[in-house]
């Protein structure tokens, strides 16, 4: 079947969405409003045995400097919605973290606090199990609805079906995260405002703030800080030029906007250099880089 689909955008430069102000072109972005948009893309000659990769925020992704010959999926209609249930919340995975919060509080819904600080979408913290203060996404998760690409179908897994683990969700492949189906816990409002004001207050001292950056570079290995392995491997040198560490925390880097990716890139190759010199371990990067 030949059809021809729409809200496609060729040559996609991801500089200008991406948080770091860096990355390359993807040669097709297709906007994804229903399920009824993928099984469109799956059976269009147009696409046949092309690489897809989901989008998110853009702020843990950067697509190299020779770009990705694929087709992005940007979820947006149906899956930047929130459907509060009897016992559950159903989110779709395009909603963002910090507006997914802030629904949570106006709707006296506790539990989601911290995800006023993270950046990212629904999808990339189930497919990250993000987190931060103590918590992961996968210990609010009850299911998760995902679209697998070879059988040109949804399905519904729960959580406890699910191998999830420090910094890595829902990663199977050939697959597209639509929704995360999650524990409702009514709280009490002026408590969850509270909390979450606490939580921002903890990330503006402890983080850069107003800068070009990717939230932590790398995991911590099984109990280390990855900050601590990085700030005793690297000289000065690292915290000066157009991407360096920061000051304020060396396991996330600043950069200048518009620089190419590769060098970004190269930079994170560089500190898991000098801190396997130093220690005989490499550190795992948070950063997904694509191309």
């Amino acid at each position: 079947m030949n059809q021809k689909i729409n809200n496609i955008e060729k040559n996609f430069d991801t500089s200008k969405v991406s948080w770091l102000k860096s990355g390359g072109k993807i040669k097709n972005l297709i906007k994804i409003y229903n399920i009824n948009d993928i099984d469109e893309i799956l059976n269009s000659s147009e696409y046949f045995n092309e690489q897809f990769l989901t989008i998110g925020n853009f702020s843990n992704l950067l697509i190299k400097s020779n770009g990705f010959n694929g087709v992005g999926l940007k979820l947006l209609g149906d899956f930047t919605q929130i459907k509060i249930e009897d016992e559950s919340l159903l989110v779709g995975a395009g909603v963002l973290d910090n507006y997914f919060s802030k629904y949570c509080y106006q709707n006296s819904i506790t539990g989601y606090e911290f995800l006023h600080t993270i950046p990212g979408s629904i999808g990339g913290n189930i497919y990250m199990n993000a987190g931060c203060y103590g918590q992961e996404i996968k210990d609010k998760l009850l299911s998760i609805i995902f679209y697998d690409l070879l059988l040109k179908k949804h399905f519904e897994k729960p959580i406890h079906d699910l191998d999830f683990k420090y910094r890595r969700g829902f990663q199977q492949d050939n697959t597209v995260i639509l929704y995360g189906r999650f524990k409702k816990e009514i709280g009490e409002q002026e408590s969850i405002k509270k909390t979450m004001k606490e939580y921002e207050e903890k990330r503006n001292l402890s983080q850069p703030q107003r800068v070009n950056c990717c939230g932590s570079i790398f995991k911590n290995p099984e109990n280390m800080n990855a900050w601590k392995l990085i700030k005793s491997s690297l000289n000065d040198s690292f915290y000066n030029g157009p991407v360096k560490l920061s000051k304020k925390h060396s396991n996330f880097f600043e950069n200048d906007p518009n620089i190419e990716a590769d060098l970004i890139e190269q930079f994170i190759i560089n500190v898991q250099h000098k801190v396997k010199q130093k220690y005989n371990l490499v550190l795992d990067p948070e950063l997904k880089i694509i191309g």
